[in-house]
């Protein structure tokens, strides 16, 4: 910033001096073109015809020599002004005398260069000079007195002329050097608020809710690429009215400004574009200050919330789950005593061991999910599909022997080995399957597929069944806590399933079908992949 305010004082300085340079070149023809047209007796009492003549000559050699290193630049402003000066003074104190000295009124043509040099110079250099210029005038009379008794000397004028001279150069100064100040401090001022606005806008591109300014003709002055997103804006509106951009948006602006009520739903400003939250706030007091709205993604809000639902249910997940415990360990506790009975016969063997897997299962679901609640990761193995799906489907047939249900395992590719923990991927199968018959009823069937998706050849199990399907409207909700159409439901089996996918490096998804049905997609992560 300061070598910018320093280059911008050197170029007028060269300004100045270059008017100098033309002012002196304009009086140097100017004064010779009333020697030869033989006015200049007319201006001034006396002239001295070949002193005023060489005088003059030399005034208008010096004045074109002096260009020479003025449009070169060289060498400094400071120097130059000096030389300039001084050349002012040996060409105007010898015309002065040519004529009848100070009393001719051409030491006034001093005035304008020294008024050029203390624009450029110092306040010591300049008043240096003006002092050298006072000097010259009071020499120049002194020595007209000795030449020309008869003509007397003007030392009164002189004096006068001398201290108006250090006057000027005083006063010139002081208004330059203030002209400095001012343009620096301006300068620097500027230069702060050009930083402060970039950094504004800045802060304002970079945010993540969307932000515009609009002034009272709804006239979009500031848009940043958050907004630019949630309007589905290709590129910057520039001057395009806010009623143009985003209709909807315009009309709650509008209704706005003349004080009608907003509603706090969000709100679709454009066709095709994201539900957005609305904010508008003045700019100023006036009624027609510009405006800022700032667009909040619905999106963001929604699982704001989600979050804090999330939280509610680690703390609800972990009170059930110890509540669970204790009648758990009593029927296990229960199921161990009955084993001890010598008496029992191979039927109760069964169910005992039925009892005692199915306990044990139970229990790590309570573990799981109290080490979801406590943001645990699970114990990844290598899981062998579909050999493994076997042995799940087995276990899960007999944990509802009373009812009969037709799960199938198909593979539509070869089979693949997964990382997975096996007690999660169970857990996450099993609330599928019984999703599927609570959902469409015993008599459907669910089938379980192995495939590869995509152009990477993802593994993936896919659970699919022949039921009623799931209503559209519905699709983007299923996967919430407590979201159930069940009367008896407690809508936390999907949300548990994805979010032991999500600890497992999987994810859980759900496939529309036009055929029927629900299916629901598991996609893993392969044994090589992991590697």
């Amino acid at each position: 910033m300061r070598a910018a305010v320093r280059s911008s004082i050197a170029a007028d300085d060269w300004r100045i001096l270059r008017a100098l340079s033309l002012y002196r070149l304009l009086l140097a023809v100017l004064l010779l073109i009333l020697y030869y047209s033989g006015y200049a007796p007319r201006f001034f009492e006396q002239v001295d015809g070949e002193v005023f003549q060489f005088a003059g000559l030399g005034y208008l050699a010096i004045a074109i020599g002096l260009m020479v290193p003025l449009s070169m630049r060289w060498p400094s402003v400071a120097t130059q002004t000096i030389v300039q000066y001084l050349a002012d003074l040996v060409c105007l104190v010898p015309l002065m005398w040519a004529s009848t000295g100070v009393p001719s009124g051409l030491g006034m043509l001093l005035i304008m260069p020294t008024v050029g040099a203390s624009l450029i110079l110092s306040a010591r250099v300049s008043l240096l000079m003006a002092a050298t210029a006072a000097l010259a005038l009071l020499g120049e009379e002194t020595l007209r007195l000795y030449q020309i008794p008869s003509g007397g000397a003007a030392f009164t004028e002189t004096g006068i002329l001398g201290t108006l001279v250090l006057i000027t150069a005083i006063v010139t100064n002081a208004v330059a050097e203030r002209a400095r100040r001012s343009e620096a401090l301006a300068a620097r001022v500027g230069s702060d608020l050009a930083s402060l606005t970039r950094l504004n806008e800045r802060i304002v591109e970079q945010m993540g809710a969307g932000a515009i300014v609009v002034d009272h003709n709804q006239q979009i002055r500031l848009i940043n690429a958050a907004a630019r997103r949630l309007l589905s804006l290709t590129a910057v509106p520039g001057e395009q009215r806010l009623h143009d951009a985003a209709p909807r948006l315009g009309a709650a602006f509008a209704n706005w400004k003349h004080g009608k009520p907003i509603s706090a739903e969000p709100l679709a400003p454009a066709p095709g574009a994201e539900e957005v939250i609305i904010r508008f706030s003045s700019l100023g007091s006036d009624p027609d200050a510009p405006a800022l709205i700032i667009l909040d993604d619905a999106r963001e809000a929604r699982a704001r919330a989600q979050q804090l639902k999330l939280a509610a249910l680690g703390r609800l997940s972990a009170s059930i789950a110890h509540e669970i415990r204790n009648p758990l360990a009593a029927i296990s506790n229960a199921g161990q005593l009955l084993a001890e009975n010598p008496d029992r016969n191979p039927e109760d063997e069964r169910l005992l061991g039925m009892i005692q897997r199915h306990s044990d299962r139970i229990n790590r679901i309570i573990n799981d999910i109290l080490a979801l609640s406590r943001r645990e990761t699970g114990s990844p193995a290598v899981i062998a599909v579909p050999t493994w799906l076997q042995r799940a489907v087995l276990q899960y047939r007999e944990s509802v022997a009373t009812a009969k249900r037709d799960i199938r395992i198909e593979m539509a590719t070869s089979a693949f080995d997964v990382v997975f923990d096996p007690n999660h991927l169970q857990q996450i199968l099993v609330n599928l399957w019984d999703n599927a018959f609570q959902h469409g009823g015993e008599k459907i069937a669910v089938t379980v597929r192995c495939l590869r998706v995509g152009p990477t050849r993802k593994p993936c199990i896919d659970v699919e069944d022949t039921g009623r399907g799931i209503e559209p409207e519905l699709v983007d909700r299923i996967f919430e806590p407590f979201f159930t159409t069940a009367h008896q439901g407690t809508g936390l089996g999907l949300y548990l399933a994805r979010e032991l996918c999500e600890y497992n490096q999987a994810s859980l998804s759900y496939v529309p079908r036009t055929e029927g049905g629900a299916c629901f997609r598991l996609a893993l992560m392969e044994v090589k992949a992991a590697r």
